[in-house]
């Protein structure tokens, strides 16, 4: 899928029910593609609530059917969920590909290139990797 921001609006197409079949989740302001996952993403799966959504309060509060259908800001998490979310977030990360960033509303999306779509996926995995690091 060619990188692109989104908003939560475009995001909720995204849950493998469309003749495309491609599944999204956004967590922590990050959309991934899950598609390769669809088993569990997508319809009849476990996480199937998720596909389409901004899953990040479902994933820190361990309930999927705590998905919200307009912008959620995470500021009444606590520092125990926020670090579920982002532990969810490396995850993604790890297995599947970085499509853009979920947009605030009234945000511009990122105009990306080619080579911004490189540079950006070097500097995710880099992060990761540094993140990690620091873990270990």
């Amino acid at each position: 899928m060619k990188k692109q921001d989104l908003l939560i609006e475009e995001l909720r197409k995204y849950d493998g029910t469309d003749s495309s079949g491609r599944v999204l989740v956004a967590v922590n302001g990050k959309v991934f593609d899950v598609t390769r996952g669809k088993r569990f993403y997508g319809p009849g799966g476990p996480y199937a609530s998720l596909a389409g959504h901004d899953a990040s309060r479902a994933l820190a509060m361990f309930q999927t059917d705590l998905v919200k259908e307009e912008h959620d800001d995470l500021s009444d998490l606590n520092s125990m969920q926020m670090e579920s979310v982002r532990e969810w977030e490396a995850q993604l990360a790890e297995k599947y590909d970085f499509v853009g960033k979920l947009l605030k509303p009234g945000e511009e999306p990122t105009n990306y290139s080619d080579d911004e779509e490189c540079e950006a996926k070097d500097e995710s995995t880099s992060a990761e990797s540094s993140k990690k690091s620091k873990d270990d």
